[in-house]
């Protein structure tokens, strides 16, 4: 974070102990290295906290993941074959597998159109001249 070497520190200390004073200066010493293992422990504390949070969230993800999954399993247990349970799901398994006229008609369409739709069948090319057919 800060770069203090050696040197810097010795100024600090030299400038301290004539401001301070050399029956002051070990009191001063003891209180800033209070001080700075206050500050220590509290930025670890924040880190661990942070940490900590991470970690719980993650495991929330993954712990809703779990369950979405174990639902999911417990369903196909239930029901192997992928039949509906109930009549909501049921109903809407049948319309899901709807014929595509039945949809369009049932969508706006007239119904004579799309039984003009369905009786028609594509014309066949037309041969050319010289083609034997």
């Amino acid at each position: 974070m800060f770069d203090v070497g050696f040197w810097e520190l010795a100024l600090i200390f030299v400038v301290a102990l004539v401001v301070v004073g050399p029956e002051r200066m070990p009191g001063l010493i003891r209180t800033t290295g209070q001080w700075l293992g206050r500050m220590q422990r509290v930025a670890r504390e924040l880190r661990s906290e942070f940490e900590r949070e991470a970690h719980t969230q993650e495991f929330k993800a993954l712990n809703r993941e779990f369950l979405e999954e174990d639902r999911r399993l417990k369903e196909l247990a239930r029901n192997p074959l992928g039949a509906p349970t109930s009549r909501e799901a049921a109903l809407e398994q049948a319309a899901a597998a709807e014929p595509a006229p039945l949809a369009e008609a049932a969508a706006g369409e007239p119904a004579d159109a799309v039984a003009v739709a369905a009786t028609t069948t594509p014309a066949a090319p037309a041969s050319k001249a010289g083609d034997p057919a």
